[in-house]
């Protein structure tokens, strides 16, 4: 197997830092919305579970973005 430029091991690097925080903050943040809402509304745990799941999607959406932009400018890159 041919080694990888170090200019496309620092974009996996990078990438893959991106994606991780990308999902853990938005679930972190549905997290964090549900939770208080179910402490204002007194009605735990309903809240909580329905915007974790949110922000999982929400964290999955963004990847699919990610996925595509990055597609594209690797395609550029290759025309080139």
């Amino acid at each position: 197997m041919p080694k990888l430029k170090q200019e496309q091991q620092h974009h996996g690097h990078q990438w893959g830092l991106r994606v991780g925080t990308e999902i853990v903050a938005s679930t972190m943040i549905g997290l964090g919305i549900g939770f208080y809402l179910d402490r204002w509304l007194e009605t735990r745990p309903l809240f909580l579970i329905v915007f974790a799941i949110f922000g999982m999607a929400a964290g999955f959406i963004n990847l699919y973005q990610l996925m595509v932009v990055d597609q594209r400018q690797n395609m550029d890159g290759d025309e080139s």
